[in-house]
């Protein structure tokens, strides 16, 4: 279950019960989309979801205005920016000023593009479980300046909420938002998630995400995952190193 992933007092099992509430009160389905448009309300910044593409490269997959679209598309156009390198080395990256000369240096084609169109400092999180990376949440903001503590602990706060319910989309669990846990899978999914915690030697929670992620990764069924480990054709082993 998608809270029992964290800590009850955990920042983004507190977002998930924020984002729940306004789900319902909207009367909309907690998505990636609506959280993403929840943060960029929180925050005042523009926010934008970019999937690790089968080439290395960033896929848009959501993003909360036209602008964000944009500096998505000019990052694969130019071939660097704060994006690509944060899907690279799966590391989030924070500048609070994209026009000053260390920036320009870092990003020579994509920094003065970005300024020139109205972006002036970004913030980027990697969306990753063990060796599978999902993608990266990106905002970005009018203004130059660093984010607060509290503010970049919020954020990936929703990136890691983001990450949890982008890989169950993805292996096809629907997202309630009058439910405080995802709905009852299949019982192959609970006897699977028994066996990866064993062959892993780590929790039922942790298991269950491995088996989430390597779904969105195969871009296959969560079911048909399950099924695979339960019929021993697939199994978890240690990750390298």
């Amino acid at each position: 279950m998608i809270r029992d992933e964290w800590g009850e007092d955990s920042v983004p099992a507190k977002l998930w019960v924020e984002v729940g509430k306004l789900a319902v009160a909207r009367g909309l389905p907690v998505s990636v989309g609506f959280i993403c448009d929840v943060l960029a309300e929180r925050t005042g910044m523009l926010a934008g979801l970019i999937l690790s593409g089968k080439a290395g490269t960033g896929e848009l997959f959501y993003a909360t205005g036209d602008l964000a679209a944009r500096l998505a598309e000019l990052e694969v156009t130019v071939g660097e920016g704060p994006v690509r390198e944060s899907l690279e080395l799966a590391s989030s990256v924070f500048v609070a000023d994209l026009d000053r000369q260390p920036s320009l240096n870092r990003w020579p084609a994509f920094a003065p593009l970005a300024v020139e169109a109205g972006v002036r400092a970004c913030f980027t999180f990697p969306l990753a479980i063990g060796v599978v990376r999902a993608g990266v949440l990106v905002l970005y903001q009018a203004g130059e300046g660093a984010a607060s503590a509290d503010r970049l602990r919020e954020m990936l706060g929703f990136a890691d909420l983001l990450l949890a319910v982008l890989l169950s989309e993805r292996a096809g669990l629907a997202t309630l938002p009058l439910a405080d846990d995802f709905p009852l899978v299949r019982s192959v999914v609970h006897q699977a998630t028994g066996m990866i915690a064993a062959q892993l030697d780590i929790a039922m929670d942790d298991a269950f995400a491995r088996m989430r992620a390597r779904a969105f990764a195969d871009d296959r069924r969560l079911a048909d995952v399950a099924e695979d480990v339960v019929a021993r054709k697939l199994q978890f082993g240690p990750e390298p190193g």
